[in-house]
């Protein structure tokens, strides 16, 4: 479902324009606490009669996870009528008209019952669980089957300290963000529904960064600067940014950065490993926040990062959000990546950047990271 098109308020937007350029933490906008702003969806949207309590910030999200569950979009079970005053689909969330709403309804009630009454509440059973991309449920194994004959074989893990310590070697040292006080990093974004274009980011010390895109639909530029943080755009001119909208362009701007996991050994543990494209990867677990879980994947041979993937806990489904780092090369005698790939449970989210030119040192006047110094 890519509900995040037609949202209307001032917020949704904003989050909208964040998302041109960045990949949205779930923990920062979806987390199980209710926080001033975001209130339970059914004192903000009408006939919720079976999600009530989840956060306004989980709807859409959710809502995406089930309709790549079922490979279906919005309109499967929701009523849209004509254009709205922006141009977009005048979605009427609220009716019941569609039979297929009706019986998703009741399904979402039987998913929430099943874990309720078999797993103590935890989310181990979603629509995904069943349904894997279709809107009918297997019943029957493929035949013929399948030769299930395993051979196990004993692999001596290292520890998370030992893999942080590789890591931290192979892109330039733990302290390789020091030796470049700025960076500056230019390419392009791709994402569908046309909004590809260029991309330039720039990084300075460790809490000032600019990133800026030039959509076909005007230029969307966000800079954090120490504890304040902004976004502008044709859309919505200028606003000032604090909570979980700041935190969200801290995120985005960790991906840039040199070193990209934090070294919190204590809270992880290495659970094994896993294949990413072509390469053997070991994987740390990181559970420092009871609703969030997150994994990174580190390359076996060269210890640089590959994926990081992040599971945030709602009520009916955890929501999962991908980061791949590809294409490391060496730039002054650090490893950065020159694509990065992110990915969540809406197709119009997938998000590729491609830097053509990656360069340590760069002059950077301290004004641009300020709204009213930035670059138009």
């Amino acid at each position: 479902m890519t509900a995040k098109r037609f949202t209307c308020t001032v917020t949704c937007l904003i989050h909208a324009l964040l998302l041109s350029l960045i990949v949205i933490d779930r923990t920062a906008t979806s987390s199980l606490a209710q926080t001033q702003g975001d209130p339970p969806i059914e004192q903000s949207r009408k006939n919720i009669q079976v999600l009530k309590g989840m956060p306004e910030s989980q709807l859409f999200p959710v809502m995406n996870f089930i309709s790549t569950s079922l490979a279906v979009t919005c309109d499967y079970c929701h009523v849209k009528n004509g254009k709205n005053a922006q141009g977009g689909d005048n979605w009427i969330w609220e009716s019941d008209e569609k039979k297929t709403k009706v019986a998703g309804r009741q399904m979402i009630k039987m998913v929430l019952d099943l874990n309720r009454s078999n797993f103590n509440g935890e989310t181990r059973v979603t629509c995904y669980s069943c349904h894997r991309g279709s809107t009918s449920v297997a019943r029957l194994p493929p035949l013929p089957p399948g030769d299930f004959t395993r051979t196990e074989t004993a692999v001596t893990l290292p520890t998370a300290e030992q893999v942080l310590a590789k890591y931290y070697a192979s892109v330039g040292g733990k302290d390789a963000a020091t030796k470049f006080p700025s960076i500056l990093m230019k390419g392009s974004i791709e994402r569908p529904g046309n909004r590809s274009g260029p991309l330039e980011v720039t990084l300075k010390g460790a809490d000032k960064s600019l990133m800026i895109v030039k959509l076909p639909q005007g230029v969307v530029s966000q800079g954090v600067n120490g504890e304040s943080g902004w976004i502008r755009s044709n859309a919505t001119g200028s606003q000032r940014l604090n909570g979980s909208n700041l935190e969200q362009l801290r995120r985005a701007a960790s991906y840039y950065a040199v070193i990209k996991v934090v070294d919190q050994s204590a809270q992880m543990r290495v659970v094994g490993t896993d294949k990413i494209g072509d390469r053997e990867a070991y994987v740390v677990v990181l559970r420092g926040d009871p609703n969030r879980t997150t994994r990174f994947y580190f390359d076996t041979q060269t210890g640089l990062l590959l994926r990081e993937l992040t599971t945030t806990k709602t009520m009916l489904a955890p929501l999962p959000e991908q980061v791949d780092f590809e294409d490391y090369r060496d730039v002054g005698g650090i490893k950065l990546p020159f694509t990065i790939r992110s990915s969540d449970p809406a197709p119009f989210d997938n998000t590729t950047r491609r830097f053509t030119e990656i360069k340590p040192n760069a002059a950077v006047d301290d004004s641009i990271f300020n709204l009213t110094g930035a670059p138009q």
